[in-house]
């Protein structure tokens, strides 16, 4: 038999219960039942439970039922009670409920005046409610998410009343607005077309957001989550070994670590929504803007970065990262390794890919960036590792520092001191 949750446990009770008018405790001994438990308890969405002091109680569900006659709307209300039995174990803080020969066991993980708290034979957390005559609090905080609706609808809600809204058959989304009413729990959404959308939040938990629109449906929508980019973005990404971002989730604790030259690296909180975004937490709130990763790989990491000054988006820069490699050791193989696939790095204004590819028997190497094509000569020497460029009579020397069949860095030394250099892989 299933258990009750939170979520759907309200119909299924009611379900098992249909057709039972009586119970008969099938313990002789109820056990020493807290005086707290003795009261109706809300359970959310106009349900009720009612524990009695001789083991017996009560289980309450309303529906209420809408008609509307031409532009006017009345309301009735329908009630389904049953009954049931229950006894409780003091040592384990056990409820146990006998419904028509079947068996469910509760466990109180904390009991007050104002509010029961039982876990269920799975393991689901379920509050209850003292106050039978309203709603239990909603915690707005929790909605600032991304959640996809029955029909696979996409909405996004940031703190500042911005968001965004993707229809299932819409390839990009849209930006909307949205501002809560506290007193009636009425979520009400602006969209671009002018299209205002209300909703009634009937629950609201970390996972999962329940609503009623305009029309008296009930909606329930799920915290949406695209991870496959999102496992790939941890690690540290940077440029010749040399980190310039590290994300990591500790015990999911997000955080972003920025590695600025010689200054002392610093982290922030990151969060991050079902469109590719990462927002930071500076100055004690969730930036305005955000960095949109365009494309993460095992190698490889682009983002553009927006700034916004609460009415406009401005794209301020893009930029292509290299994973460091764990352990990153500095190793220079065999020059055979410069052949065969195209080597590709990317530039560091706007991110374009930078290609070449080295062909031994001409002693050259085809040079691609922003879709020009050159061919210049080239001569290594494998015993100090210097690569050498020439076109046109000029030259540009590099020092390989490392050299694998997958990665290469191009080091550019002055007075002994890096001070300039590409990273390449064979992506």
């Amino acid at each position: 038999m299933r258990v009750l949750k939170l979520t759907s446990t309200l119909m299924l009770l009611m379900l098992i219960l249909i057709g039972v008018s009586s119970c008969s405790n099938e313990d002789e001994n109820i056990g020493n039942i807290p005086s707290q438990l003795i009261k109706t308890w809300y359970m959310g969405e106009g349900t009720y439970i009612t524990f009695n002091a001789d083991g017996t109680g009560v289980y309450t569900e309303t529906d209420e039922i809408s008609t509307a006659k031409l532009m006017r709307r009345t309301g009735t209300r329908t009630t389904d009670t049953y009954s049931f039995t229950y006894s409780y174990e003091e040592s384990t803080q056990t409820l146990t409920i006998h419904i028509d020969g079947d068996v469910m066991r509760w466990t109180i993980v904390t009991l007050t005046d104002d509010t029961l708290k039982i876990k269920d034979e799975e393991g689901e957390l379920i509050t209850l409610k003292k106050d039978a005559t309203s709603e239990p609090d909603i915690d707005i905080t929790l909605l600032y998410n991304t959640w996809i609706s029955e029909t696979q609808d996409i909405y996004t809600f940031n703190n500042d009343g911005n968001g965004t809204y993707k229809a299932k058959e819409e390839t990009s989304a849209n930006d909307i607005t949205y501002e809560y009413d506290e007193a009636n729990k009425q979520l009400t959404l602006h969209r671009v077309n002018g299209k205002v959308v209300r909703w009634t939040i009937l629950s609201l938990t970390n996972d999962t957001l329940k609503v009623k629109d305009n029309d008296g449906q009930e909606l329930t929508l799920t915290v949406y989550t695209n991870t496959a980019w999102i496992e790939l973005l941890y690690g540290k990404w940077g440029f010749l070994g040399k980190p310039s971002i590290e994300f990591t989730n500790k015990e999911g604790n997000r955080l972003c670590t920025v590695y600025e030259g010689e200054e002392t690296p610093y982290t922030v909180a990151f969060k991050y929504d079902a469109y590719n975004r990462i927002y930071f937490f500076e100055n004690e709130s969730w930036s305005g803007g955000f960095w949109q990763v365009k494309q993460v790989t095992q190698d490889i990491l682009s983002i553009d970065v927006f700034s916004s000054d609460g009415e406009n988006l401005t794209k301020e820069s893009s930029m292509t990262l290299f994973r460091i490699p764990e352990p990153d050791e500095l190793v220079v193989g065999d020059e055979s390794l410069l052949y065969g696939d195209e080597w590709t790095s990317f530039s560091y204004d706007d991110g374009s890919p930078i290609t070449l590819q080295f062909r031994q028997n001409f002693s050259d190497v085809i040079w691609t960036e922003g879709g020009d094509k050159m061919t210049f000569n080239y001569t290594y020497n494998s015993d100090s590792h210097e690569l050498v460029f020439t076109v046109d009579g000029e030259t540009e020397a590099f020092k390989i520092i490392k050299l694998t069949d997958h990665v290469m860095y191009l080091a550019i030394y002055e007075n002994g001191v890096l001070a300039d250099g590409m990273e390449f892989r064979k992506l």
